[in-house]
């Protein structure tokens, strides 16, 4: 995975504008918009008065008089005579209603208005608040009969016919403010959905991202400050998780080589024993006459089959410690001459299963240091894994040696084989690589890129290094180097 970006990084990044600032800026916007619609509603009724399209509001309580004196000296001979802004009731000289727009309390009080004008001098016109912004005058008529006018505080259609089909001006006024500030509002929430679905769309994305364990990947910001404190803690779950599987990963990739690596090693005591046990068996069929460096020979078959059996107990359980993903590698207090006393003692049965003599040496400075930790079991292991290697491509002989170099523990594994390939040089410790153009195995047996490779991963668990390299006189040697 990709370089991750720290916590602390992250949480510097959680600048922007307050959430209730963007919140609040929409409430604004919604403020304006049914402004706007109420402004434009008015604009249109004012813009409808100012062309004489509609009477005002006050036109008809204003004009009372002026309509009934007209009234009355003109006559009525309908509904047309008389303007939008009254509702009316006309009635004979003998109190008869002839024709009315008026219904309940207003009918009523109408119609004691107007009978009581029949008596009244002509040209008088009788003018009362009736309350509630109604407005009543009476007058009578000059061809007999009387008429009651009802104005009330609204705005009106001046044309008869618009009165007839459209609603009053103010109900018109006061729908279209409605369904402006409805569209208004409307138009406000949607955009503000677009921008918060915007905004929170990081969220969403990083959500799915982490769902789907892509985790390399830089976590979104937005210019809001709460929605960036989550993003925030989205991308730190988002790192602590991919260091977790990070982890995990390895554990798991480190438990399978070890894994790999044990049951590699497991070849070199199976050839110990595999090799003896035919010596074995071979010398007790013909067991008779067995002289004394015969019955030696047996003992000591018998001695490396006993020695490879605690070999192969020994790594079966650090197997079974690996597949449980246990702690396998310990480091103990151990001097260096003991460490290679042990690696010459099982190096030993593996040369002699294979016919190939073993030299050992380690020079004094070396056997003089005192006790260092290190893991005794994995060296071993990867000292076992080299002498596995040189006995297989040996000629006829292998040498050990440990030596002080540098304040480091040096320990040496040559042959006199034909040495390494130069791809083998460059490449000889790396996982799984096996070329063996120039060392090709002398029993045929497959390899499979495990045995320097462990080595060297033993050698880098102490801080040191493991090296390839030619001997002039022939052969080659390997070199585990360990600094104390």
């Amino acid at each position: 995975m990709a370089a991750i970006a720290s916590d602390g990084e992250m949480r510097g990044t959680s600048a922007g504008m307050p959430l209730a600032f963007a919140i609040g800026r929409y409430f604004i916007y919604a403020f304006a918009g049914v402004a706007v619609a109420w402004v434009i509603a008015f604009m249109g009724i004012s813009a409808a008065i100012n062309m004489g399209w509609v009477f005002e509001a006050s036109w008809g309580p204003a004009n009372v008089r002026t309509v009934a004196e007209d009234l009355a000296a003109e006559g009525v001979r309908g509904p047309q005579d008389i303007p939008t802004a009254y509702q009316y009731l006309i009635i004979d000289a003998r109190g008869k209603t002839l024709m009315t727009d008026l219904t309940g309390e207003r009918l009523a009080r109408a119609e004691e208005m107007a009978r009581a004008a029949l008596d009244a001098e002509r040209d008088a016109v009788e003018i009362e608040g009736g309350g509630a912004g109604l407005t009543y005058a009476a007058f009578p008529l000059r061809d007999g009969g009387a008429c009651a006018l009802v104005s009330e505080y609204l705005p009106q259609w001046v044309s008869r016919d618009l009165f007839g089909v459209l609603p009053n001006p103010q109900n018109l006024m006061l729908l279209g403010a409605a369904l402006g500030s409805a569209l208004a509002l409307g138009l406000v929430a949607h955009r503000a959905s677009r921008v918060i679905a915007r905004k929170m769309a990081p969220l969403t994305q990083a959500a799915e991202r982490i769902g789907d364990e892509e985790l390399d990947f830089a976590v979104q910001r937005t210019n809001v400050r709460e929605i960036n404190a989550v993003l925030d803690a989205m991308d730190a779950m988002r790192v602590s998780l991919a260091a977790s599987l990070d982890a995990r990963w390895s554990a798991e990739r480190a438990q399978r080589e070890q894994v790999a690596a044990l049951a590699h090693d497991l070849k070199t005591p199976l050839t110990v024993l595999h090799a003896n046990a035919d010596f074995v068996a071979e010398e007790l069929a013909d067991g008779e006459g067995l002289d004394e460096n015969a019955r030696a020979e047996l003992a000591a078959a018998a001695h490396d089959i006993a020695r490879g059996t605690e070999q192969l107990d020994g790594y079966v359980h650090v197997l079974i410690e690996a597949s449980r993903g246990g702690e396998t590698a310990r480091k103990t207090p151990v001097r260096p001459a003991a460490l290679y006393q042990q690696i010459a003692a099982e190096a030993e049965p593996v040369a002699r299963a294979h016919g190939i003599e073993l030299a050992g040496a380690i020079d004094p400075a070396a056997a003089s240091v005192r006790e260092v930790p290190l893991d005794t079991t994995s060296l071993t292991r990867a000292a076992a894994n080299l002498v596995s290697n040189a006995v297989e491509h040996a000629r006829s002989r292998v040498e050990i040696t440990c030596t002080m170099v540098d304040e480091s523990l040096s320990i040496s594994v040559a042959d006199d084989g034909a040495g390494f390939s130069p791809a083998a040089l460059d490449h000889g410790c790396e996982r799984l690589f096996t070329d063996d153009a120039s060392r090709a195995a002398r029993d045929g047996k497959r390899h499979y890129g495990l045995g320097l490779y462990t080595a060297a991963e033993a050698a880098r668990a102490h801080g040191g290094s493991i090296s390839l390299a030619n001997r002039p006189s022939g052969g080659a040697v390997v070199t585990l180097t360990i600094p104390l």
